[in-house]
């Protein structure tokens, strides 16, 4: 809850003298000092006749009458005033009625302690309901805050004499009443009277989201399009002045935008109806973050509760105090409703008791000062000028309430460090405030930039949240009723672009359009469903501009139309990010399409940019715009990113599939085609496809449908590209192409990367012997590209690519294979120290019954790992530091004791211990102990003296702890083993007296006969 006014502030607020001065005589005149009074407080709050409670309630009785006219401030300062004189005349009510156990008379409180008691009741700031937190949470938060006023009233009772003369049980018994029962009860009375309140002051209930009356429950729930409930309950509640004429003159120009259509008509289809936006615009539902805070992650978003009342909300937030403390943040994808939201709020606003002013930030100067850029706001809107001040002072009643629409686009155009914005929007709150000026902010933006400005306190921001089923069935319902009927399932089989307003608006023009949005009764796959959306759109921009084209030259344009907006994805994807200034797109597009050239625009305004030409055809394309002086700056994104990333799956298939038809031209002309990869290397060595999951997912839709010739094809094809992907490359035409600052080996480690994943998704495998022909270990050679992915590649990148792929290891006859393959299963293969070490099955050392070896230290290991620097080997090296550091070489000596599985001595002893420590059953225990004791006897290099010594200490003392879990039988074995001094050699000995040490064994006898002591 929200911090509201002390009671003695309300009470004096409330403006009543003769009721405040007979409270002000109760309180021992503490009410209207502010340091002088305070006796006579002790005796009037235990007053069985509860004249404090009575005469406080009497403050809020007439209220409704004397503020049913004047400004919207007053108002909402009264009722914040009245809520606080009640949540307190609770308190002191049920205080008078509690059951102290002693008679009141004998407090004898001084007058200096009554003071700093009464101070603390009166003075204290009262909690105010606010709309983003549950009723129930308001509640607990006032039970918190009557057990805050009731203890230091205990305390005082508590260094009292009447104190002493209670028994422990007594104690015990007016505690538990002052700090729980006195509590609940407050709480239970501060419902009826906030109900009461709540009726004269109809706003009160949306400010604690408990909105009782049955009528104004109905309403809301009945008006749930266009946000028309607002309009209806601030027409009750209206008791402003008649708006004057730059009030009504602002009205009317958002309310017109209720009445126009959801989209130009020129960009629809003919004989498309489009509804108009105040029936079309679905209330969404929305996400409410804690206050003060912005949650950067979507983990944290997801964590708090989805909420379907958003004119309550709305309603609650700006007749409530906190309107004018702090902006309100309202966040959404691309395409969720953020703009649309801005213009129907302003339009439903009523301008007897609001002074609406709605920002369209990127018309206005992004570096200009808020409130220049409102008195911009206000000419764009009237076409006349006013100042700021003058416009507030000629407001009348009315709250004046900002709209300042697009933060995203200020920094998406500008690129500048907006990180104090929020701040700078409270600052100026708490200016207008000061000068007599309150005025509430609202503050539109993307979801994913809102967290690059800081949060200041007493902010509020939501987020809205996708259509659910229910919200696209209530949108299509009114689509429906003016244009031909769309079968709900057939949308809702698309739910992810169904889900956001302006996608869902693109289902339904495609609809309009004759295309289906389903094939044979099933609905279209999404792949099929993006290359005919974006086909139709750009089939009826082609049409526009060039109708009577042939049909062949008509399908031509359209490609092209479709080729520059995939230059466009790819310049978002290659600058790894999800925007793209225009200037970016015009240099993309000159580059790698030669298609600098403009257009001349319609009348006499300037030509259009080759990326305005391409852009500003298609509105599933969403533009930010900002200006900087006479400069207008605009960034291009994708409605949704699945979009982009369809179009960069498409443009690499149709560079895929020009080399094949190169290649199957040369193989026709019998002489080999030169196959210049120019173009797919500019687009493909940036950024892994990796980056894109979905990408990915849309270029294996469309790779798997070609034929099984041209797939074999483009595999050869793909590898002959592999082959040579990390050679010197010579000059080329699109050497200019730059979208990013990326290393000559990084650029040319992508490539390879992505060529590799091409290979896989059109052949399903490959071998590294293929990777590498002609190569005398390609495994080698495997090792040195993938640690150069793994040194260079984006870590998103990266990681994707090694999940999304899978390497299986073999053999052919001696030499060892590797192949990469898409990923089927959840783990990766167990280690094999035989191919790791290049063993293989006919090698001389797996011919014997063991064979052991040890080809680099532990140290060396460890320094190698240390060397690269990479966290996952960090990892690996912390877990095993004790075994690499402490005891030698047992991770890098390695042992075949099972003809075929080889270990090493620290996973021989790991896997000891765990079995050890956890349920396995004897044989597993059994089987453990027997590695280790193999080890202990035969397992080391004859120099590796230390590690051995290690080693058996180790193994032996885990053989004590576990002699009660081993069979007898073994345990006599075992010890008869270790005993043993047969081959007199001096390791055997050693290890036997060791042993004898160890196991508590004198000469001769056998089997543990207890721990070493």
């Amino acid at each position: 809850m929200a911090k509201g006014l002390t009671y003695a502030d309300a009470a004096r607020l409330l403006d009543d003298s003769h009721l405040v001065g007979a409270l002000d005589r109760l309180l021992g005149g503490a009410l209207l000092a502010a340091s002088a009074g305070g006796a006579g407080f002790v005796l009037s709050l235990f007053d069985a006749k509860a004249e404090l409670a009575r005469l406080s309630v009497g403050l809020v009785n007439g209220l409704r009458a004397r503020v049913s006219h004047g400004r919207r401030t007053d108002r909402t300062e009264r009722i914040a005033a009245a809520h606080s004189v009640l949540v307190v005349a609770a308190f002191f009510e049920c205080l008078a009625q509690a059951d102290v156990g002693f008679d009141v008379a004998a407090l004898d409180l001084s007058k200096a302690d009554q003071r700093t008691l009464a101070a603390s009741v009166i003075r204290t700031p009262v909690p105010l309901p606010a709309p983003q937190l549950p009723y129930e949470a308001s509640l607990e938060v006032l039970r918190g805050f009557y057990a805050d006023l009731a203890r230091p009233v205990l305390g005082f009772i508590q260094g009292l004499a009447v104190w002493d003369g209670l028994d422990e049980t007594r104690r015990d018994r007016l505690t538990d009443t002052l700090l729980r029962i006195l509590p609940e009860r407050a709480v239970a009375r501060y419902e009826e009277c906030f109900r009461r309140l709540a009726v004269d002051f109809p706003e009160v209930a949306f400010w604690a989201n408990l909105v009782d009356h049955q009528a104004t429950r109905a309403d809301l729930q009945a008006l749930r399009h266009g946000l028309a409930g607002i309009e209806r309950v601030l027409a009750d509640l209206a008791g402003g002045r008649e708006p004057d004429e730059w009030r009504l003159a602002l009205a009317r120009a958002y309310q017109a935008a209720l009445v126009r259509t959801i989209l130009p008509e020129a960009r629809t289809p003919d004989g498309v109806t489009l509804p108009a936006l105040g029936a079309a615009y679905i209330d969404p539902s929305f996400r409410v973050a804690e206050t003060g805070t912005v949650p950067a992650d979507e983990g944290r978003w997801q964590e708090i509760a989805v909420r379907d009342d958003l004119q309550e909300f709305l309603l609650g937030h700006l007749t409530a105090p906190q309107a004018i403390d702090a902006p309100l943040v309202i966040l959404g994808q691309p395409g969720s409703g953020k703009s649309v939201l801005t213009q129907v709020l302003a339009a439903r606003l009523p301008p007897s008791e609001f002074l609406v002013v709605r920002v369209v930030l990127r018309e206005v100067a992004a570096d200009a000062e808020l409130q220049d850029q409102i008195e911009r706001a206000l000419r764009l809107t009237t076409g006349e000028s006013m100042t700021w001040p003058e416009m507030v002072r000629g407001a009348g009643d009315a709250l004046p309430v900002v709209l300042m629409d697009g933060f995203d686009e200020l920094l998406q155009t500008t690129g500048v460090n907006q990180s104090d914005y929020f701040e700078r929007v409270a600052n100026f709150q708490r200016r207008e405030a000061v000068l007599g000026r309150p005025v509430a902010i609202v503050v539109t933006s993307r979801t994913v930039v809102a967290d690059r400005a800081r949060p200041v306190a007493g902010m509020v921001t939501i987020r809205l949240e996708p259509f659910d089923d229910g919200q696209v069935r209530r949108w299509l319902d009114v689509w429906n009723t003016v244009n031909r009927p769309i079968p709900a399932e057939a949308v809702l089989a698309h739910s992810e672009l169904a889900a956001q307003p302006l996608l869902l608006l693109l289902l339904a023009l495609y609809h309009a359009d004759g295309q289906p949005l389903h094939s044979d009764d099933q609905p279209l796959g999404q792949a099929e469903l993006y290359e005919r959306l974006l086909s139709r759109f750009a089939e009826r921009e082609v049409g526009k501009l060039g109708a009577g084209l042939p049909a062949e030259d008509h399908q031509r344009a359209v490609d092209r139309e479709l080729l520059r907006l995939s230059v466009v994805a790819f310049a978002m994807f290659n600058r790894r990010q999800q925007w793209v200034s225009a200037a970016e797109v015009d240099t993309d597009l000159a580059i790698l399409l030669e298609a600098a050239e403009s257009r001349p625009a319609p009348g006499l305004r300037a030509p259009l940019t080759a990326g305005e030409d391409v852009i500003g055809k298609f509105f599933f394309i969403h533009r930010a715009q900002a200006r900087r002086g006479d400069q207008r700056l605009t960034t291009y994104e994708f409605l949704h990113a699945t979009f982009g990333e369809y179009l960069i799956a498409r443009l690499v298939a149709r560079e895929l599939d020009d080399l094949v038809a190169t290649a199957e031209l040369g193989a026709v002309r019998t002489r080999k085609a030169f196959i210049d990869d120019a173009f797919p290397y500019a687009l493909l060595s940036f950024a892994p496809l990796t980056m894109r999951h979905t990408a990915v997912y849309f270029l294996n839709q469309r790779l798997e449908v070609l034929p099984r010739p041209r797939r074999s094809t483009l595999r050869q094809l793909l590898l002959s590209l592999f082959h040579r992907a990390l050679m010197a490359r010579h000059a080329g035409r699109y050497d200019e192409y730059q979208p990013d600052t990326v290393s000559v080996p990084a650029r040319h480690a992508t490539y390879s990367a992505n060529l590799l994943l091409l290979i896989v998704s059109v052949g399903g495998e490959v071998s590294v012997a293929e990777l590498f022909p002609d190569r005398p270990d390609p495994i080698h050679d495997w090792q040195e590209i993938s640690s150069l992915w793994q040194a260079v590649l984006p870590e998103e990148g990266w990681m994707v690519l090694i999940d999304q792929l899978m390497l299986t290891r073999g053999w052919e006859g001696d030499r060892r294979t590797l192949t990469v393959a898409p990923t089927t299963r959840e783990r990766v293969e167990p280690f094999d120290p035989f191919w790791a070490y290049d063993f293989s099955p006919d090698h001389e050392h797996r011919r014997g019954n063991w064979y052991g070896w040890l080809y680099e230290g532990g140290n060396v290991l460890r320094t190698r790992m240390d060397w690269v620097a990479d966290r996952g080997a960090g990892a690996f090296a912390h877990a095993l530091e004790p075994l690499s550091i402490e005891f030698g070489n047992m991770v890098t000596t390695f042992f075949d004791f099972w003809q075929g599985r080889p270990v090493s001595a620290a996973h021989a002893l790991i896997a000891l211990w765990t079995a050890s420590g956890s349920a396995a059953d004897q044989e597993q225990l059994v089987h453990a102990h027997e590695t280790c004791l193999r080890f202990a006897i035969d397992g080391f290099a004859p120099h590796d003296a230390d590690t051995r010594e290690y080693f058996r200490k180790l193994y032996l003392s885990q053989l004590v702890a576990d002699r009660d879990k081993l069979p007898p039988k073994w345990i006599d074995d075992a010890t008869h083993r270790l005993l043993s001094t047969q081959g007199a050699d001096k390791e055997r000995t050693k290890l036997a007296m060791l042993a004898r040490d160890y196991l508590g064994v004198a000469n001769g006898e056998s089997g543990i006969v207890g721990e070493r002591g």
